[in-house]
């Protein structure tokens, strides 16, 4: 009983951070998509200017990483499910 109480907090808390990655990412590509939809032609020079600086930055993602190893994501999440699902089989199956 202990080591499944451990095993679904660890995957809740895995969960977590995969989704606020995940969140993290959408919400990173939703600023250049909205800077790039603006009204850019009637804007200032110096603003147009800081509007290109902004969807150049947009352009690479921001992102939650795992010791620099891997994104967190839920495409992520679903793999860290896989590999703890193949390692508790063979745990079981040891036995």
């Amino acid at each position: 009983m202990k080591s499944l109480l451990f095993y679904t907090i660890t995957n809740l808390e895995a969960f977590i951070f995969c989704y606020a990655g995940e969140y993290l990412n959408n919400k990173s590509k939703e600023i250049g998509v909205a800077a790039y939809n603006c009204e850019w032609y009637d804007l200032k020079s110096t603003e147009s200017r800081i509007l290109l600086f902004i969807i150049l930055r947009s352009q690479k993602q921001l992102t939650l990483t795992v010791g620099k190893m891997m994104d967190l994501s839920l495409q992520a999440f679903t793999s860290i499910m896989n590999a703890s699902g193949s390692y508790l089989s063979m745990l079981l199956a040891m036995q």
